[in-house]
This record gives C-alpha cells, sequence and structure tokens, in this order.
C-alpha cells in the first residue's frame, strides 16, 4: 500500500478506562476501519505535542466497517500513553496504518485457542471476530494481573468462545498464569493456536504448543521507531529451512509462525 495511504487523520470518537490504566480509543476513519486486518497495527502521534518525537505503535483491537471506526486499547506506561488519556472527541489524531502482517485464518472450519495476557488481549478481539464469521470453535485463555485489570472478556463470550480467565493472585478466575492452564486446555482437539501477549508468556507457553505438535502464530510486542522498516529497532530472529534470518516486526510480523520464531533463549 502506498504509503500517502497510510497516513490519516482520525477522529477521536471515545476516549475512556476500561480498567486500571487500560483506555479504550475509537478513531473514526472509514478507509482504515475498511482495510485494516487483525493482528496489525497503528502508529500514532499526538498532534501539537512535539515533545514526543517517536510515534508510538498500537495494535488495532477491533473494526467496525459498518460504523467506520476502529478501536485501539492502549496502557498508561510513560508520558507519552499519560498524554493520550487527555485526548477529547472531536478532536484528531495523526495515524499511519494499518501497519505490519496479520494473522492467517484457517482455510476451514476448526477448533482454535486464543492465548492472551494483559493488553495482549485486546488484538486477539478482531480476530475472534473474524473466526467466529468462518464458524471456527473458539477457546479463549486470557490472563490478567489481577481482578483489577480485567476488560474485554465479553467480546470473546459474544462469538460463543469458551472463555478462561486466570489472574495471577486468584481474585478472578483461576489463580496463576496462562502457562499453569494452558496443558488442561491442550487436552482439547485445539487445531489452531493463536498468540499475543508480553515476551515472558511466550517463552513460557510457545514450547508448550510445540511439544503438542499444534500449529499456529503468534504476534510479538516489540520496540518500535518508525513502524515502516527503516530504523530497524524491532528486528527479531525467526528458523526457516535451518537458517536463522533477522526479520522486522514491523513490516515481515508483528506476527509469526510460532514454529519459526526463535525466543531470546534460544540457541
Amino acid at each position: 500500500m502506498e504509503k500517502s495511504k497510510l497516513h490519516h487523520q482520525s477522529f477521536i470518537v471515545e476516549n475512556k478506562p476500561l480498567c486500571t490504566d487500560h483506555y479504550l480509543l475509537v478513531l473514526r476513519d472509514e478507509p482504515l476501519a475498511q482495510t485494516a486486518l487483525p493482528g496489525q497495527f497503528v502508529n500514532l502521534r499526538i498532534k501539537n505535542r512535539e515533545e514526543f518525537l517517536l510515534r508510538r505503535p498500537f495494535s488495532i483491537a477491533r473494526t467496525l466497517p459498518e460504523q467506520s471506526c476502529v478501536e485501539v486499547v492502549y496502557r498508561i506506561v510513560g508520558k507519552g500513553t499519560a498524554a493520550m488519556k487527555d485526548l477529547r472527541p472531536g478532536e484528531t489524531v495523526d495515524l499511519l496504518g494499518p501497519l505490519g502482517k496479520s494473522f492467517s485464518l484457517p482455510e476451514r472450519p476448526v477448533t482454535c485457542l486464543l492465548i492472551g495476557g494483559g493488553v495482549g488481549i485486546a488484538p486477539l478481539w478482531s480476530l475472534a471476530d473474524r473466526l467466529s464469521q468462518n464458524r471456527n470453535k473458539i477457546i479463549a485463555l486470557l490472563g490478567f494481573r489481577s481482578s483489577h485489570f480485567l476488560f474485554g472478556i465479553d467480546r470473546f463470550q459474544n462469538h460463543g468462545a469458551e472463555t478462561i480467565v486466570t489472574t495471577d493472585d486468584g481474585s478472578c478466575g483461576l489463580k496463576g498464569f496462562v502457562s499453569d492452564h494452558l496443558e488442561n486446555a491442550l487436552k482439547r482437539q485445539i487445531e489452531r493456536v493463536y498468540i499475543c501477549g508480553p515476551s515472558l508468556m511466550l517463552k513460557a507457553v510457545i514450547p508448550m504448543i510445540r511439544r503438542a505438535g499444534i500449529q499456529g502464530e503468534v504476534s510479538v510486542e516489540e520496540r518500535m521507531g518508525c513502524g515502516f522498516g527503516v530504523c530497524l529497532s524491532c528486528v527479531v530472529n525467526v528458523r526457516r529451512d535451518g537458517v536463522i534470518e533477522r526479520q522486522r516486526a514491523c513490516t515481515e510480523g508483528p506476527v509469526f509462525d510460532l514454529e519459526e520464531i526463535i525466543l531470546d533463549d534460544e540457541t
């Protein structure tokens, strides 16, 4: 897609808290809502805030084409995201998107396991939507720090997904990490797995899925500067045909085959 078509001035429809430190930003942008695919992201710049030099990447949580809207979930982690919570309806943000490689969908209806942790749960919303439209059975295994950080569970339940919630402290759902309960989930006839979450979660669950012999994809969370492959700040290692390649999460990813992605502690 031409860079000029990736540049958007998107109107803010809503900007509201979802739970502790997490917010939902709803943007009206018809071209983006019509073209964005599950797993892709946008690179956002707050207008008139020159102190924030670099754009910030955010996964597209869900598209609402009939309303010409796109949803983004963000977590307050620094000055840039803290400034975003002050954005008001009617204002605009400067976006580049949709960027990156999307999730691939099964060619026929199968049973899919979606594994998400923290803010990485949000990109699985649109994936669950597409999988449901194609009559796939969905099991969602979702991990949160505690009941104070719960959000978006209904987005999976509304698609008929069997939804398993875990919290680190046991304040809601099952106690522990998603990796503590993955083995039970894998006892089902899972044919496809999709993962999105922090690196520690990926390191725990990917080896378990590989041992189970299940195919799937993982969306990685890497720091990005430019968002379109120039700065090389988001390079990850993948293994293809026995050869290790360095690929950019912003262009060749952020979605990778979970058999090919090389975790930090792998050689």
